[in-house]
């Protein structure tokens, strides 16, 4: 099991934790080209993608609450408009969703609930700028039945499908789209995050 983490923000209470882990960096160009490094180099049984995440709006999540992804979806591929999304032309050479499901996700599920922590699963949006709107955060949720959103996601889940590693992607919400201006509950999440991530550790190798 790899661990891989965007940023030090995450790495930190994790390596203080004794949880050997990776930096693939901030974003989807980044982690993407990082993940692939890493991937390729040390081809791993699982790679476990572990960050924060903010929730849609309407999905019943708290700051500290878990999700795993069932799929990742690149919510900025696509035209935009003054009103919102809409597809690209089906003529295009493009990939917009990556399906993360198999064994490992439902193993973690199964580990994670057995240990008293709740977990939500479903579809998590990768986006190349936050949503601060409200509107705009509503729209990709609908759109996609998404949970979520986060910055590295699908260039992660690109990387690991073309390395040929399975991936678990594990989140903790810092933020609620509803409230944009409502300030991050960071803390509270990287504490979530670890304390799931020490349960998958322990029982997932």
């Amino acid at each position: 099991m790899l661990l891989l983490v965007p940023t030090e923000t995450e790495a930190s209470p994790l390596r203080e934790a004794g949880i050997p882990l990776e930096i693939v960096g901030f974003g989807p160009v980044e982690s993407a080209l990082r993940a692939a490094e890493i991937l390729s180099r040390q081809r791993p049984e699982l790679a476990v993608l572990a960050g924060l995440a903010g929730a849609y709006p309407e999905r019943g999540l708290a700051p500290g609450d878990l999700v795993v992804a069932t799929e990742e979806v690149f919510g900025d591929l696509a035209l935009c408009f003054p009103e919102g999304l809409r597809p690209l032309s089906r003529k295009l050479p493009q990939r917009e969703r990556l399906s993360l499901r198999g064994p490992w996700l439902e193993k973690a599920i199964t580990i994670l609930e057995k240990e008293g922590q709740e977990v939500e699963a479903g579809p998590l949006v990768t986006v190349c700028c936050a949503s601060r709107d409200v509107a705009r955060a509503r729209l990709l949720a609908l759109r996609h039945r998404a949970l979520a959103e986060n910055m590295e996601g699908f260039g992660v889940a690109l990387a690991a499908e073309r390395a040929g590693v399975p991936l678990l992607e594990l989140r903790a919400i810092s933020n609620l789209l509803e409230k944009p201006e409502d300030p991050w509950e960071i803390e509270k999440a990287l504490y979530a995050l670890k304390e799931a991530l020490l349960c998958l550790w322990r029982n997932l190798r």
